[in-house]
């Protein structure tokens, strides 16, 4: 596995997982992993935090919105979904951020027409022009 350390930036460096905390922090998006480095220009020093690209593959397709268009009620979370004009709330569940778009699994479908910027006060049945919703 490749990583990085904030003490030299521009070098990559190469070890092999040797233990994993096997649990995520979800605030700081970090594991602790240990990995077993050969190291003989002893550059790298013991608790030095390293920075990974830890590959993720996921069973099903991921579709992203955009954040805004994701509506939290007290009961669900939703994306308004536009058909022929009308708006359909297709419950989803939140996957990864990624900057100002968002991971989304449920109903939702690839081609699928939402709402950019949802909110329940726009109801099921609501008829919609197509310039506030977004591909």
């Amino acid at each position: 596995m490749n990583f990085r350390v904030s003490a030299f930036p521009d070098q990559i460096f190469q070890g092999v997982i040797a233990r994993s905390a096997h649990s995520l922090d979800i605030k700081t998006r970090s594991m602790l992993v240990e990995l077993d480095v050969t190291n003989p220009r002893l550059m790298l020093a013991p608790g030095m935090f390293a920075e990974v690209q830890w590959p993720v593959s996921r069973s099903q397709t991921s579709l992203f919105v955009p954040t805004l268009a994701v509506v939290r009620t007290s009961e669900r979370q939703l994306v308004i979904r536009l058909r022929n004009g009308v708006a359909e709330w297709v419950d989803v569940r939140r996957g990864e951020v990624n900057g100002d778009i968002i991971e989304v699994f449920g109903g939702l479908r690839e081609g699928d027409i939402v709402v950019r910027r949802g909110n329940d006060e726009i109801r099921p049945g609501t008829h919609i022009t197509s310039n506030v919703a977004n591909r």
